[in-house]
């Protein structure tokens, strides 16, 4: 039984590359900005909020121009692989309806599409802490961050993917949710004795992911136990949980869309 279930892992993992692949390829044939886009989207983003917030909310932050960047870049994978799930359904119910597949595939393949473009956008952080001259050594733990992340991620597309067929709004309904994710998570501000705020990013998973990253990344030290642990902690959590809700609910998927 578990040489099966590892049998069926690795036949899913390899259709997702391959779909993952191709959507890639496909994406930036025809682009006149091609691959440069997965640069200039975190960039231009960067260097408006820096203009707009170095000064007041920046002030007070040790290496804020790396500080930003960095929360920028990991807020942009997770919300690219979950605004892609409220789609992924609709987008390829023709497939869904006349071919047998695991249909997680489909989840993974955006997860593995995002990764290659995350590549381009860690490339720039890099330029960007020579520029700032930050010692770049600790990047060598930014994979085994990315791991979690992308599994937490995984569990919440998984969630939005199965949901949107009964929810027809779903990616309105997220779009305007991941926004104000984006605005309570401490991307181009700090919390600065605001218990409130704080309190409350304790049940936000990006808060832990990109705490520990600047903590690691930009500061040289090593992060608190309780991020780590809650970093951990919220994408095993939401792994479980978006496998379960996708089992039970994937086998109406061809009947919903």
């Amino acid at each position: 039984m578990v040489v099966a279930r590892i049998s069926k892992i690795k036949s899913m993992l390899g259709l997702s590359l391959a779909i993952a692949r191709t959507e890639f390829k496909l994406r930036n044939e025809g682009s006149y900005l091609g691959i440069s886009w997965y640069l200039l989207n975190p960039l231009l983003s960067f260097l408006l909020l820096l203009a707009i917030f170095s000064d007041r909310l920046g002030g007070n932050i040790p290496g804020y121009p790396i500080y930003l960047l960095l929360g920028i870049v990991i807020f942009n994978f997770f919300q690219q692989i979950t605004t892609e799930a409220t789609k992924i359904i609709g987008d390829n119910n023709w497939i869904i309806k006349s071919v047998n597949f695991p249909r997680e595939a489909l989840i993974g393949s955006i997860v593995l599409k995002t990764l290659f473009s995350h590549i381009f956008e860690i490339a720039l952080l890099l330029l960007f802490l020579l520029f700032f001259k930050v010692p770049i050594i600790n990047i060598v733990f930014y994979p085994l961050i990315l791991c979690f992340l992308s599994i937490f991620a995984f569990g919440v597309a998984l969630i939005l993917s199965s949901l949107t067929a009964y929810l027809i709004d779903l990616n309105n309904i997220w779009a305007f949710v991941s926004r104000l994710i984006w605005l309570g998570t401490p991307i181009f501000y700090a919390f600065d004795g605001q218990h409130r705020l704080f309190f409350i990013n304790l049940f936000n998973p990006m808060y832990y992911f990109i705490s520990i990253s600047r903590e690691i990344i930009i500061y040289a030290r090593a992060p608190k136990p309780w991020l780590i642990l809650g970093a951990i902690g919220y994408s095993l959590l939401f792994l479980l949980a978006g496998l379960y809700i996708f089992n039970k609910l994937k086998t109406k998927l061809a009947e919903m869309i």
